[in-house]
């Protein structure tokens, strides 16, 4: 009988040390669930070459690519790495993986007289599933860039971030000719695709920029509107007049929503810390067509980082590039040295 009752108090004692070392023993750790980037870390988006249809150039192909990755860079709040090149489009996603990206961006391109009609895609790594694609028709770079802007936007929407189109200035902001996503200078990126977009029999080529800029640099604002334009032909105007500065000036942009009429006011936010340097914006007009012919008026004024009025030049034309350069080209004979 004692026997009995010992060995019963033996075995409640084991059993209260295995309970006492279970409870004590922390369960393991879950497997580490994929997700979105960590706050304050950027989303990586590989940039893939465009495949180039109806038997044109391919290297059209490469420097949209180059376009869309250094224009991410420039903006802010993505890394890009190089473009990569020989790689099989059924490999993308598994390259992307590879690369520790979190989206990457293929399309096509196809010639349409003097144009391109340009498909974008944005595929999630994780997924593999498209989580945006568009169709646009473009003959500039600035078009092309623009695109790569909407894309941005659609990434940072996605991952629940802020949507800035561009980032403010600070010493390690990348500038648009950065080489960091891009492998070629963005006056060669312009020719190629330039190239392919010709007019008539001369075709459309750049005006030629100087050997050397001078070091007052020039900081774009967004174009605002004297009437009714399109979200469209606002955005083409401000790349318009980013690339047309960019041949003359170090040319970057400014994320500070800042309407023209109020520049002077703000000038101080929109330079921060880049006080040697112009503020350049403009006003858009667009009338309506007649017998086919667009009038398109771009009043263009520079301001110093102080909010003085610099200089004043309304440019005309068939077209908002057009209207653009000729307002620019008026800057850069009278004040070729930024000043």
């Amino acid at each position: 009988m004692l026997e009995r009752i010992v060995r019963r108090l033996v075995g409640a004692a084991l059993l209260a040390s295995a309970i006492a070392l279970a409870a004590a023993t922390p369960p393991p750790p879950p497997p580490p669930t994929p997700g979105p980037p960590a706050v304050g870390q950027n989303p990586i988006v590989v940039v893939y070459p465009f495949d180039v249809q109806t038997g044109a150039d391919p290297k059209i192909g490469m420097a949209i690519a180059q376009i869309l990755g250094q224009e991410m860079v420039a903006a802010g709040g993505i890394t890009v790495p190089a473009v990569p090149q020989g790689v099989k489009r059924a490999d993308f996603l598994q390259y992307a993986h590879d690369a520790h990206a979190d989206f990457y961006i293929s399309g096509y391109v196809t010639p349409v007289g003097d144009s391109a009609a340009v498909v974008e895609q944005v595929v999630s790594v994780e997924s593999g599933v498209i989580l945006f694609s568009q169709t646009a028709q473009v003959s500039s770079v600035a078009d092309v860039a623009s695109q790569s802007l909407l894309a941005r936007s659609q990434i940072l929407a996605f991952l629940g971030r802020e949507t800035q189109t561009v980032q403010t200035q600070t010493a390690n902001t990348p500038a648009p000719t950065s080489t960091n996503g891009a492998q070629m200078p963005l006056r060669g990126i312009a020719s190629i695709v330039d190239s392919v977009f010709k007019h008539g029999h001369g075709g459309r080529t750049p005006a030629p920029g100087p050997t050397t800029k001078p070091p007052r640099g020039v900081i774009v604002t967004q174009v605002g509107a004297s009437n009714y334009v399109s979200a469209a032909d606002l955005t083409n105007a401000t790349h318009e007049l980013y690339f047309a500065l960019d041949r003359a000036f170090t040319t970057q942009m400014s994320s500070a929503s800042v309407a023209p009429a109020d520049i002077a006011r703000y000038a101080d936010q929109v330079c921060g810390a880049n006080r040697n340097n112009t503020i350049v914006s403009g006003t858009l007009q667009v009338a309506p067509a007649h017998h086919g012919k667009q009038d398109v008026t771009f009043d263009r004024a520079v301001y110093t980082c102080c909010g003085a009025a610099l200089d004043h030049e309304v440019g005309k034309g068939s077209s908002v590039k057009s209207a653009v350069d000729a307002a620019v080209a008026a800057y850069a004979t009278a004040h070729p040295d930024n000043s």
